[in-house]
């Protein structure tokens, strides 16, 4: 929002969709007004259900900053019509040593940037040289990822993930929990993987910590339809400041969470099911 009075303008990024579900507690009644979507209990592939969501935004104030993200997201609005293209994937600029203190906002365009999404993720994975923490609820990882994870630890590298294994109550939760079991059944015993548990809560947040000095709070789900369909965007932030005070937040997200039993049931059509590439890349 680009307010008249500059100390109001404001950005917020994270992954929280325009749905009562992510907004209210309860279902807001909405029959006086008839063009709004009324969401109701249904559950499957309606997009008319509703569950309880808990998502995690970063809100940012300084005018310089906001004008700065105003302009890249104008972009995204002012695209191409032909060809979708928009202002393409930052490139990135490599230093010397350690730099504190340094931001960069990311949007990806899907199949016109290179992957660059994915590539992005997977260098910073391949940096991580003692400890990863993650919050996301959806763990169906590409190829390219997949291979990340294992080389990180395959070098040590300590990775905890909080997720939500069970989304009932999500669109299509059947087939995300099966795939976030095949995510628990591959890596349960490699990585602390915790089931966040608040009460008719669903996970939604998507926060990655590395080395306890770098953050990216996003709307990067970890999964094909992120890094391969879907069009994200976020904040990395490499500073050993800025990680101590999202530190009290995976805290917290840990608070509410409980261990994954790895010995997890996956039924044969699942795993039939997503034993081809192609259908574990639509999810």
């Amino acid at each position: 929002t680009l307010a008249e009075d500059p100390g109001r303008s404001r950005v917020i990024i994270g992954g929280r969709n325009i749905h009562d579900g992510f907004l209210f507690h309860k279902p807001i009644d909405l029959s006086r007004y008839p063009q709004l979507q009324q969401y109701g209990e249904t559950d499957g592939f309606s997009l008319n259900y509703y569950s309880n969501w808990s998502d995690f935004d970063i809100e940012i104030a300084d005018q310089a900053t906001v004008e700065t993200l105003a302009a890249h997201f104008s972009t995204v609005w002012l695209r191409d019509a032909d060809t979708n293209l928009s202002r393409p994937f930052s490139i990135p600029v490599r230093s010397g040593g350690h730099p504190q203190g340094v931001v960069r906002h990311f949007i990806s365009v899907p199949y016109e940037d290179g992957h660059a999404l994915e590539n992005y993720f997977v260098e910073l994975i391949d940096t991580a040289e003692h400890r990863i923490e993650i919050v996301n609820p959806y763990l169906n990882l590409t190829p390219s990822l997949a291979r990340a994870f294992d080389r990180a630890l395959a070098r040590g590298v300590s990775i905890d993930v909080v997720g939500r294994i069970d989304l009932k109550g999500d669109i299509g939760g059947r087939f995300l929990t099966a795939l976030n079991k095949l995510f628990v059944e591959k890596y349960g015993d490699r990585i602390n993987i915790r089931e966040f548990k608040a009460p008719d809560v669903v996970l939604h947040s998507k926060i990655m910590m590395i080395d306890q000095r770098l953050v990216t709070i996003s709307s990067v789900n970890l999964n094909n339809r992120s890094f391969v369909h879907d069009s994200e965007n976020g904040m990395m932030v490499l500073d050993p400041a800025f990680y101590r005070r999202m530190e009290s937040v995976y805290d917290d997200y840990l608070a509410h969470s409980q261990p994954v039993a790895t010995n997890v049931t996956i039924g044969w059509a699942y795993r039939l099911l997503f034993s081809n590439g192609w259908v574990k890349q639509a999810f």
